[in-house]
């Protein structure tokens, strides 16, 4: 299981690759793009990432599934606090159309807070999953490797 290095490490690099993954959607055209990405490649990523550091040493199905479940939660939120100040002030600054629902949604925060953390939900689900299959692959090719 996870203790709470593993834990703090794990949240900390969601949290920044969903920071980062905050900025590209501020393009119009990468906006559904990213957001997919941050939805469902997020756990992978980190477990990669992970794995190269020697963070996590045994590929089991369960620890892969709380891992995406972790990255999805907290990158999303990382990915929310950067993209939706900065589309907003985009939109009251150059009035950029596509951002146009961000000012929306500002009108109403307790509408904004419990849409992020559904979609925070949603995403460690997903996240989950393809932590799972992870997993799946990386034994896979482990036992297929020789």
């Amino acid at each position: 299981m996870l203790n709470k290095y593993q834990l703090k490490i794990i949240c900390v690099f969601s949290f920044i690759t969903g920071c980062i993954l905050g900025l590209f959607p501020l393009i119009p055209a990468l906006m559904w793009i990213i957001f997919l990405i941050l939805m469902f490649f997020t756990a992978p990523f980190i477990i990669i990432y992970l794995k190269k550091l020697n963070i996590i040493s045994t590929p089991d199905s369960n620890l892969f599934m709380i891992i995406g479940a972790v990255s999805g939660v907290c990158s999303f939120l990382g990915f929310s606090l950067v993209f939706f100040p900065l589309g907003c002030l985009l939109n009251l600054i150059f009035k950029i159309q596509s951002f146009i629902w961000i000012k929306v949604i500002f009108t109403n925060i307790v509408f904004l807070f419990s849409m992020v953390i559904f979609m925070a939900l949603l995403s460690a689900l997903l996240n989950a999953f393809s932590g799972l299959i992870t997993s799946f692959l990386y034994k896979y090719f482990q036992n297929n490797k020789g």
